[in-house]
């Protein structure tokens, strides 16, 4: 009993220590949203993207390809002929890195290519 009295003790002041900073940057262009979540917890730090069509005509995107690039050019990422789900979003929570580059300072441009159309937009930290 004392053992599990310890470790109810523990847990949460373990949990508590874990280091974690989270940054919001957002952007609007005609056609698209974009939210992307820059967490860094222990050292890590990890991407959160979605991705949202605010346009017309979502029927007709069969996929988009997307590149982000922050205004450093440190950070990169994207992908090439992904789609959307039925509501109009995407979202990619697969992306970390090793060693965290984010500054508060920072912002990062979006660029969005699908049916033969292109929009580049800004996002900024909110």
């Amino acid at each position: 009993m004392k053992k599990f009295f310890i470790l109810l003790v523990l847990l949460p002041l373990l949990v508590a220590c874990q280091e974690r900073d989270e940054l919001l940057f957002i952007g609007n262009s005609k056609n698209w949203s974009v939210e992307l979540v820059v967490s860094v917890i222990n050292g890590s730090e990890k991407n959160q993207l979605e991705i949202r069509y605010n346009g017309n005509n979502l029927n007709s995107i069969e996929s988009f390809d997307y590149f982000v690039e922050n205004n450093r050019r440190e950070t990169t990422f994207g992908a090439e002929k992904v789609n959307l789900d039925k509501d109009g979003s995407y979202r990619n929570n697969a992306l970390s890195s090793n060693s965290p580059s984010t500054k508060l300072e920072d912002t990062f441009n979006i660029t969005i290519n699908w049916n033969g159309y292109s929009e580049i937009f800004e996002l900024k930290k909110k």
